[in-house]
């Protein structure tokens, strides 16, 4: 089977980002307007918190649908490290392996999404009643965090469907799936916020959202012809338990590196609930979400690359991997750019436009930060290609970055009255020390360039590829005018 990015999975995949990130773009607006300082501030908290659990993922989500790929691409068999490089090109398709990654995924998932749930339960809930004041600072506080929980739990719960879909290059279903989700989520949260719920408002649509989601991935993926072929096999219980040391291998090895990632971008906010006050959190959040829209956005090319990268890769096309890869890069660096300096300059005139009560930390911190998540996500996107090809090298310095974070985070906070500037220093610091440079010389020294040359390939591409779509389109308006 032949995995490829078409323009309509293109189209898609920015859609279905705009949709991802309404809360951000759509939402915010009503958010800012309708909901007290306290209530933005635990909204960003119980975000950091879910966030925190999800992380009992482990990776699996990224290595489930790399090894899906990898069936879809003809890979007859799995392994624990690196992959069997499909040079005859053949694509059978092997359907048992196939059942038994879903089946494995399936349990997987299930126990994971309860541990979560009593997580949340339990140690999440008395976090958020410390956060709070005994519950006190914000209306219904208790049962919103429930409510909230359970989302989560239904969330984690249907992750899996994604990995399917994604893994089988069906990114545009994936996609529609997303946005039809996110559609009903946008709908019930402004409904329910003009009716003046408040805060809770969120938290029941994002617990509907994810059931939408769930059965648009379901309809999508499981075709009639699908599961006529996979559902003949009777899957043992020691075929998913074989199957799940594999996929485990490295997932434990990305879930470090996730937990890692954690530290270094959401645990600074953990740990600004104890020490700062929730209108200073409401304010560093604000800014969080809004460079986090701009990472969305800039490196969807990327995201929705990847099952054609892992394709490239296991078929061991290098040429076009580079420029793939290349491409995918230029777009993310042109499109963080200039969005970023948009913010500067738009995000405050919209703030005052809108009214609200929470402002942006000040014009050079937001800058600091801006540069920062440029240089983070770039490593990240260079660590992801060293993935594809089944390896994961970086499970140890990930883990002695993300506590260097937490622990200059935890001292800034503790002895110095930087607030958020500290936050976003001890990030930049650390980041640069190593990852922000190592990552991207392994992938050029793979592929035996220098990161300079990969960035003139990388504008090279994006320049040549927008010149052949916008002379096609000329050439094809000269031959419809004259016809």
């Amino acid at each position: 089977m032949k995995i490829d990015l078409s323009k309509k999975d293109i189209i898609w995949g920015y859609f279905a980002q705009f949709f991802s990130i309404a809360s951000g773009i759509i939402m915010l607006p009503i958010v800012l307007r309708m909901l007290k300082p306290d209530e933005i501030g635990m909204n960003y908290l119980m975000l950091t918190v879910g966030s925190m659990v999800a992380l009992f993922d482990f990776g699996f989500a990224p290595q489930f649908a790399r090894n899906i790929t990898y069936i879809f691409s003809g890979a007859q068999t799995l392994k624990k490290e690196g992959i069997e490089v499909n040079e005859d090109k053949k694509e059978a398709i092997n359907y048992r392996l196939l059942s038994t990654m879903i089946h494995t995924a399936r349990s997987v998932y299930r126990l994971l999404s309860v541990i979560v749930l009593l997580v949340m339960l339990t140690l999440g809930t008395f976090y958020i009643y410390e956060v709070t004041n005994g519950f006190v600072n914000v209306h219904n506080a208790l049962f919103i965090w429930i409510v909230y929980s359970f989302s989560t739990f239904i969330n984690i719960y249907y992750t899996y469907y994604t990995s399917l879909l994604t893994g089988k290059g069906m990114i545009m279903e994936s996609k529609k799936a997303m946005v039809y989700s996110k559609i009903v989520y946008i709908i019930i949260a402004v409904i329910l916020l003009l009716l003046g719920v408040g805060l809770l408002s969120i938290v029941i649509a994002n617990l509907i959202s994810p059931l939408i989601n769930r059965h648009f991935s379901y309809k999508y993926f499981f075709t009639k012809e699908l599961q006529e072929k996979i559902n003949v096999y009777d899957i043992t219980k020691q075929e998913k338990v074989d199957l799940f040391t594999i996929i485990w291998h490295n997932a434990k090895k990305i879930g470090l590196a996730y937990i890692s990632g954690y530290a270094i971008t959401k645990f600074s906010m953990f740990l600004a609930g104890l020490y700062l006050s929730l209108q200073n959190i409401a304010s560093y959040g604000l800014m969080m979400q809004f460079v986090g829209i701009i990472s969305t956005l800039s490196g969807t090319l990327f995201i929705l690359s990847e099952p054609r990268l892992s394709s490239l890769k296991i078929k061991g096309e290098k040429d076009m991997l580079l420029k793939s890869f290349s491409y995918s890069m230029g777009i993310y660096y042109l499109l963080f750019i200039f969005m970023g300096v948009a913010f500067l300059f738009l995000a405050p005139w919209l703030l005052s436009l809108l009214k609200s009560t929470i402002i942006l930390p000040a014009s050079g911190i937001m800058i600091l930060y801006l540069v920062i998540i440029l240089l983070e996500l770039n490593h990240s996107f260079f660590a992801t290609m060293i993935v594809i090809g089944n390896t994961v090298p970086f499970m140890g310095i990930s883990l002695i970055t993300g506590g260097l974070i937490a622990l200059g985070s935890f001292l800034s906070l503790q002895f110095t009255g930087l607030g958020i500037l500290g936050l976003v220093l001890v990030q930049g610091i650390v980041q640069l020390a190593y990852s922000n440079w190592k990552w991207p010389q392994v992938i050029c020294k793979e592929f035996k360039i220098s990161f300079i040359t990969f960035l003139r390939l990388a504008f090279s591409e994006v320049y040549t590829k927008q010149k052949e779509y916008y002379y096609g389109r000329s050439k094809h308006r000269f031959f419809s005018n004259n016809r």
